[in-house]
Order: structure tokens, then sequence, then C-alpha cells
């Protein structure tokens, strides 16, 4: 997992901005008044979220946000919601709780699970009745989410910071602050493991074990495949003449598999720079 960047111009943000939004908060607005002050997300209308699909499948560059596997290869990939539906419903038409997610880390492992050590996020005060004017409907819609276009990083995460949720959000933390890796030539695996001895960096790795799967035997195999490669050109870099144009190349293709872009970006970053060929 790495940090990621959200793009907040309107052709990446397309109908998750400014009216269009508005729309969409008012329509989720009616349907939580209309089921009994819940929100059924079955009905494919309501589904709406599938229209981020694209924008997020840039910003990781076709890669699943958790597991960084090349959903091309793996997985399909979905708009996974961050912070789950039920009970986060306010939050489903809001592209800052939209991730890129292969569906495997998203279906099979992570579903509605969503740890936190806070108290967890309280939806928006909601009158017993919804309102009459069109003024005041309004006004409550745009509590449910802010505008993507205006908001900051920052200010999300001050606002979500209460919860202290187990999993880093690729968007709004650096995970590789949290994870290291750990490679076991005998299994021919690589494991995700904590960086340093920090709570939150145990309390991340365990998320991200138990919610997403990130240590599931079929990743630790292709995370292993990836670090062959890395470890073996490595070699033979380091047995080169290293002012050799030859040996330029193969630096150069090294540190490419350390590119946001890369499968497995995060693990190559680690250890190439345990090995000394990537700057810190």
């Amino acid at each position: 997992m790495i940090r990621l960047r959200r793009r907040r111009d309107a052709a990446s943000l397309g109908a998750f901005t400014g009216v269009k939004l508005q729309q969409r908060l008012l329509r989720l607005e009616g349907y939580f008044y209309d089921d009994g002050r819940r929100v059924d997300f079955k009905p494919k209308s309501r589904q709406i979220w599938s229209a981020a699909k694209p924008a997020l499948r840039r910003e990781t560059a076709g890669k699943c946000a958790y597991c960084e596997a090349d959903t091309a290869v793996v997985a399909h990939g979905d708009v996974e919601h961050f912070r789950p539906k039920d009970p986060y419903w306010w939050l489903a038409y809001c592209v800052d709780n939209y991730t890129f997610s292969c569906q495997v880390c998203n279906q099979v492992h992570k579903g509605n699970r969503f740890p936190v050590t806070g108290a967890r996020l309280k939806p928006p005060r909601m009158p017993a009745a919804r309102p009459v004017d069109a003024a005041k409907a309004a006004a409550l819609a745009e509590r449910f989410c802010p505008d993507p276009a205006s908001a900051t990083d920052a200010a999300l995460k001050r606002f979500f910071a209460g919860e202290r949720a187990h999993l880093p959000d690729p968007y709004l933390d650096d995970p590789e602050r949290l994870f290291s890796w750990n490679a076991i030539d005998a299994t021919q695996e690589v494991w995700l493991i904590a960086r340093g001895r920090s709570a939150r960096a145990k309390t991340a790795v365990k998320a991200a074990e138990e919610v997403l799967g990130l240590n599931r035997s079929e990743l630790l195999r292709l995370r292993y495949q990836r670090y062959e490669f890395l470890y073996t050109a490595a070699l033979a870099f380091q047995e080169m003449d290293h002012d050799a144009p030859s040996a330029a190349k193969v630096l150069a293709q090294l540190r490419r598999q350390a590119d946001d872009d890369q499968p497995f970006a995060a693990m190559s970053r680690h250890f190439l720079r345990t090995w000394g060929l990537l700057e810190t």
C-alpha cells in the first residue's frame, strides 16, 4: 500500500462535485426517509459510485489501492467504500470515501468491516421528518459530504481523526510509515510486517491482515516473485562496473520498480532502500 493523491479537478470528479453532487445527496436524503431512517443500497439505481471508477483507476495506475496487485491480472477492480455504506450510509456518494480495490480485498475480505479504537463517526443529526422546505432539505443534504473540489486532505484527516481507524487510508495516510516487509526464501514468500515497534504500526498490520487479507497466500507468492527479480538484478548490478552504460541501465530498471504505477511498489522501495539502491 502506498500513499495516493486525490485528483480534485472537475474532469476527475465528474458528477461527484457541485450541483450534480448536491442532487445526488438530496436523493440520498430521500432514500433515508423512504426506507425508514436507513438506506437500502441494493437497487441498482442507487449504486451510482461506479461512475467514479475511471478516475480512481487512474489514481492507482490500475492497481488495487490496498494490495497493489494489478487488477487486470489478479481480480477486477471495484469502487470500494473505505468506510462501509453500513453503517456510514451518508458517505455513500462521497468520492473522498472511495478507493479502487481488487474484488478479493474488497468483497472476499473487507466487506463491511472497519475496526476503530475511538468513537465511531456519527451520522448527521436527522429530523424526525424530511424537511418540506427545499432550502432546509438542501442544507441537510450538504452535511452528508464535503464537496471534494474544495475539500483538503488536512481537513479530512482532522475530521476523521477521532475514530482512530485501524486501517490506514491511502489517500490521507502514508502506509509506508507503518508497513515493512520480510522475505522468506525457504517458503518463497514475502510477508507484510510492522515497521518499527509502534502500537500504531502493529494495529495497522493486524487490520491489513485480518480485514484486507494482505498476507493471503496468493500475495505472499506474487510478492516473492517480484522480490526475487529485484534481488537477482541487484546482485547483477553489484558485480558490474558501475561506470559502464549497462550498469546505469540496470540501476534505472531496478529503480523503475519503485515507481507509483508498478505492482508492489511499497515492497520494492523497502528492499531497494535496504540494499542502498534507492534514496530514502
